[in-house]
Formats: C-alpha cells, structure tokens, sequence
C-alpha cells in the first residue's frame, strides 16, 4: 500500500508566511506616484534655484560691466577737465566742431586745440543701446596727448538713464549747475572760486561721480618748469 505525502501544518505556516512577506515588500501603485511627485517637486525647486542664481549673476556681471564703463568714460572727462582752460556754464551758446543735431550739449570744455563737447542724444546706430554720452574734441596721439590736426566725435558710453535721485544742489560750496543737467545722465557741477567741476554719470539705478579742477595740467606744468629754473 501506498502512501501519501501530506504537507506538515507547520510547513504550510511557514510558506504562508513567506508569501506575505514578498507581498508586504513591494510598493503599490499610489505609492510609486506619490514618490514620483515629490521627486518632481524638489527638481523643480532646485531648478528653480539654479535659474535664480544664474540671473542674480548675470545682473551682478552687467552692473560690473556698466561701472567699468562709467569709470572709463569718467576717467577721459578728467583728463580734458584738467588739460583744459575753462568750463563755459552755458554750453547751449558755445561752438562746437560736430555736428549737435538731435543732441544735447552738456558739458563744453575751452582748450586751446578747440572747444570739448560732452554731448546727450540717441544712438547713431543699432549697435548702442538707449541714450549715448559723445564726445566731440581732438583725437589723441600714439603719445597720450591732444592732436590739433584731427578732430573726431565718438561715442562714450550708452544705456544711460536720468539718475533715480537728481542733485537738488551742487554737491560742492558755492557750487552752480552746468546747462541745467541734475536732471540729466551726466549732470554737471561748478565751484567758478576754484575750478573744481563734479561730474555724474547714471544709469538709472547705478551711477558714478568725479571731480577735476579746470585747467590743474597747467598750473602742474608751470609749477613743474618754475622748479626746474630754480634748480
């Protein structure tokens, strides 16, 4: 006779058991999609992140950029408001070697190679961006000095903007407006007592100033020669 096989209660357990386990280890469907979600939440925010960090630096590179280009543009006025004779206070009635069509002349400054005209008005072409700063005076040798044969208008700086906060007054004693310009993207300042002209240059938010007394190249070069005859 035969016999028969039959599973022991306690194996039977035992493999229930373990079907329940596998069962209970794996993740259902709404799990997965909440998992899913949550995921593709924090890469969103972490994009996010990125992308604002990104634009916070590209606006810190551009204000960087502008005031390097403030700062050349200051640096040319210095130098012709020291090499120069005077500050004419009404550059509306001076004469000027370029053409003035459509811009606005600022700042004139008399030199015995001909008059420097920092003027205001659009761009000439495509290339610049909103309100440009040109200047109109004598070009400048190999040597770093004026040239009195040749006389070219070009363009300082563009984008500029009337500053958010206009000088309601000079901002040195005894100062007087130049050609009414606190309102303006270069906004001039003279004190006639010393010579001493502040010069402003804004674009809008960000802006930079200057200063330079009239004419101070020459009272160097004469107090530099007195020395040397006195030696």
């Amino acid at each position: 006779m035969r016999r028969t096989s039959r599973p022991w209660p306690w194996s039977l357990r035992a493999r229930q058991r373990c079907a329940g386990q596998d069962r209970a280890s794996g993740f259902t469907l709404l799990e997965l999609l909440i998992v899913l979600l949550v995921a593709s939440g924090l890469a969103l925010v972490c994009f996010n992140a990125l992308l604002a960090d990104g634009q916070l630096v590209g606006r810190m590179a551009e204000r960087w950029r502008q005031r390097q280009e403030r700062e050349r543009a200051l640096d040319l006025i210095r130098h012709d408001l020291i090499q120069g004779d005077k500050v004419l206070l009404d550059p509306g009635l001076a004469k000027h070697r370029c053409s003035m069509r459509q811009r606005r002349p600022v700042l004139v400054i008399a030199t015995k190679a001909g008059p420097i005209t920092y003027a205001l008005g659009p761009p000439p072409s495509s290339i610049w961006a909103s309100r440009v700063l040109m200047r109109c005076g004598p070009a400048f040798t190999k040597q770093g000095i004026w040239s009195k044969k040749s006389f070219l208008s070009r363009v300082l700086i563009d984008g500029l903007q009337p500053p958010e906060t206009p000088w309601q007054q000079c901002p040195v004693a005894r100062g007087m407006e130049v050609g009414n310009s606190f309102a303006l993207p270069l906004s001039v300042c003279m004190e006639p007592a010393t010579g001493v002209v502040t010069v402003r240059l804004s674009q809008g938010k960000e802006d930079s100033t200057t200063s330079a007394a009239v004419g101070l190249g020459h009272f160097t070069a004469a107090g530099f020669l007195k020395g040397e005859a006195s030696n």
